[in-house]
């Protein structure tokens, strides 16, 4: 049996064991260099090399606290020593004690302002701390001394990232990886430096080289993603992000990012618990705070969406998103001023909003409002065919109106005259300086309001249209609604609705048997006279054919027992029979219809005179159109191709494929 290996009594005299303790590190033997190096300091307990050698073989142990300690002595004893500091410095940065590693990094940099080293570090350990106009000067000067050291590269780029310069970000990140081919971070993060300059197909290029460099990492996959979801590919980020969420499950920014990509895809419950995961990792995420807040407003969940939203704006003062939804829920509950100071906020500098396809085929100028009166228009002009940009035009200057971006065609998708609010003088002014072809003019569009119908459409044979009128609030005694409809001369019973609101929105059947239901607060009100337009099989019908270009298209038919008809509360997928029937709108609408009332649908597009519109309306028992609504804000969106409704998306793809016709008609068409 081999006898227990003892290392060497170290020789007398403080140097000769340092001699020793160095063969016993070279050797790889840190336990008895340790051992040497302490014996050493209890005879010498001043000494800067054993504190400093002891401190580098705790670091090379383990034990970074008792590293930083001995060194620190080190330091002490001999200020002006640089490799001391520097070490220090390192050690600091490698425990995350970022404002002592950036003292002690100034420290070796006033002994040796030009080693590169140091400067990389300072840089790196500013811009850890969001400090990244400091980061820029020392990561710009270590280029400067070693431009051949990827380091130098990467801490330029993260300095330049910090600073919103995406683009130089990304040129460094690419010369860092030139420099060093495999090194991982340097494609992570060029791809994400793409992603955010918008040059996604670039970004996808970055990152794939990322993933085949390690597989095994998040951060690659994570970049795929992002990439992927900037080319407006969201099913395939989903793919890449839930990847990236399965390799690092704790990682938050990967729940994060796969939250948005199920947005994108309209998954809304996984996106919720995605995004309420990566809460859960990091509280401080405001893009996870505001991406709840939009998810609860379209569920209709309000007090949820103002809670995120104004968390979201605790930790991120200026995060557009979630000052539009904070401004939405206060408009909502009458408490206008905020809103307003919340739009100001959101929009004043960032009026124009710009989204990139990659190959467009065309640039679309989009005028908008910061209300909710506009035109849908995701699937009519879609991200990831057309370039978007998108105007609140109500923030517009005239600087602005004069230098905007080349774009082929604008489209006025302020839909609603009742919402346009302050909007509607910039569109206008806007419209009589308009090079290219505009869309949906703003003067047209004023023509559509609601108590405005029977003048422009009652004129057409075959067309009943109801009498509506415009309550203002203050007209309103006590709420009387009954009272304000007589003296309108409107009878019972009678619809009442908040101005500006669609999808059925506050919408109330008033001055029948029971009391009326007090409607909710609004600055006006319309009312408009009821017609009972039940069907003989005592269901309740809702056509809606869409006009592209004036040529009237049918979308969808919707059968319902109830008078207050919406397509997705109808449960026709459960109703093959009324499926039938509305597939037969849909493919012969002159022959559903009857042609006159055909004709008369015609007639209601040719009257209104805009690009793009629609019309819901149902057919009286003597075969008349009697008219619901016709406007620009009719919202047409495609099936899910595996749900029991894809049957009609031939005919929806028709009304976008009118529509895209209708973008790349040349001016004067």
């Amino acid at each position: 049996m081999n006898a227990p290996h003892t290392p060497p009594s170290p020789p007398a005299g403080v140097e000769p064991m340092l001699e020793a303790g160095l063969a016993c590190r070279s050797a790889g033997d840190l336990a008895g260099a340790e051992r040497i190096f302490r014996q050493a300091l209890s005879h010498d307990p001043r000494n800067a090399t054993a504190l400093f050698i002891l401190g580098l073989t705790r670091f090379e142990a383990g034990d970074a606290a008792e590293a930083d300690r001995l060194i620190e002595q080190a330091t002490l004893l001999h200020p002006d020593n640089f490799q001391a500091q520097f070490t220090l410095a390192s050690v600091r940065h490698w425990r995350e004690a970022r404002p002592a590693a950036i003292e002690t990094y100034r420290r070796a940099l006033e002994l040796e302002p030009g080693h590169a080293g140091a400067l990389i570090g300072l840089s790196r350990a500013l811009a850890e701390t969001g400090a990244f106009a400091d980061a820029l000067p020392p990561a710009t000067r270590s280029v400067e001394l070693a431009p051949a050291d990827p380091a130098a590269r990467m801490a330029l780029a993260a300095a330049r990232r910090g600073l919103g310069e995406v683009l130089a970000a990304a040129e460094s990140f690419a010369d860092a990886a030139h420099l060093a081919p495999d090194l991982y971070a340097a494609h992570v993060g060029q791809a994400l430096a793409l992603v955010d300059a918008g040059e996604a197909e670039a970004a996808l290029a970055a990152a794939e080289r990322a993933v085949a460099i390690d597989a095994n990492a998040s951060d690659g996959w994570i970049a795929l993603g992002s990439a992927l979801r900037g080319l407006h590919r969201p099913d395939a980020a989903r793919v890449a992000l839930e990847a990236a969420v399965t390799l690092d499950p704790n990682r938050a920014v990967g729940h994060l990012y796969l939250g948005l990509a199920l947005i994108d895809l309209e998954r809304a419950p996984e996106a919720r618990r995605h995004l309420e995961r990566a809460l859960e990792l990091d509280p401080t995420s405001a893009q996870a705070h505001a991406n709840l807040s939009s998810l609860f407003m379209l569920a209709g969940r309000k007090s949820l969406a103002k809670a995120h939203a104004r968390r979201a704006l605790d930790i991120d003062p200026d995060l557009m998103s979630a000052h539009q939804n904070l401004a939405a829920v206060l408009a909502d509950e009458q408490q206008h001023d905020e809103a307003r100071d919340h739009r100001d906020r959101a929009y004043t500098e960032r009026s124009l909003l710009i989204t990139t396809a990659s190959r467009p085929l065309a640039r679309v100028l989009v005028l908008t409002t910061t209300e909710s009166g506009n035109t849908p228009d995701r699937y009519l002009i879609p991200p990831s065919a057309y370039t978007r940009l998108l105007w609140f035009i109500e923030y517009a200057t005239d600087a602005q109106m004069a230098e905007l971006p080349e774009y082929d065609v604008a489209f006025n998708a302020i839909g609603d005259e009742d919402l346009a609010g302050p909007t509607a003088a910039n569109a206008r002014r806007f419209a009589d300086i308009c090079p290219k072809r505009l869309l949906n003019h703003p003067d047209l569009i004023a023509r559509t309001r609601r108590d405005r119908a029977e003048a422009l459409f009652g004129g057409i044979d075959g067309v009943v249209v109801p009498r509506t009128v415009r309550i203002e609030t203050a007209e309103l005694t006590d709420g009387d609604l009954r009272g304000a409809a007589a003296r309108a001369g409107i009878e019972a019973p009678f619809l009442v609705r908040p101005i500006g609101s669609h999808g059925g929105k506050g919408l109330l059947l008033a001055g029948g048997d029971a009391p009326d239901e007090p409607p909710p607060p609004a600055m006006a009100y319309y009312l408009t006279e009821f017609v009972d337009f039940r069907s003989a099989d005592g269901l309740y019908r809702k056509y809606r054919t869409v006009f592209v270009d004036g040529r009237p298209l049918p979308y969808h038919l919707a059968v319902s027992p109830k008078w207050m008809v919406h397509y997705e509360s109808s449960g026709m997928d459960r109703h093959p029979d009324r499926l039938a029937e509305e597939m037969r709108f849909l493919e012969n609408p002159a022959a559903a219809l009857g042609t006159e009332a055909a004709e008369a649908i015609a007639s209601i597009g040719a009257a209104m005179r805009l690009d793009y519109a629609g019309v819901d309306f149902t057919l009286t028992p003597d075969g008349r159109v009697l008219l619901f609504e016709a406007n620009a804000t009719m919202l047409v969106h495609p099936e899910a191709r595996d749900g029991a409704l894809a049957h009609k998306n031939p005919y929806i793809d028709r009304i976008f494929t009118a529509f895209r016709t209708m973008l790349a008609a040349p001016l004067g068409s």
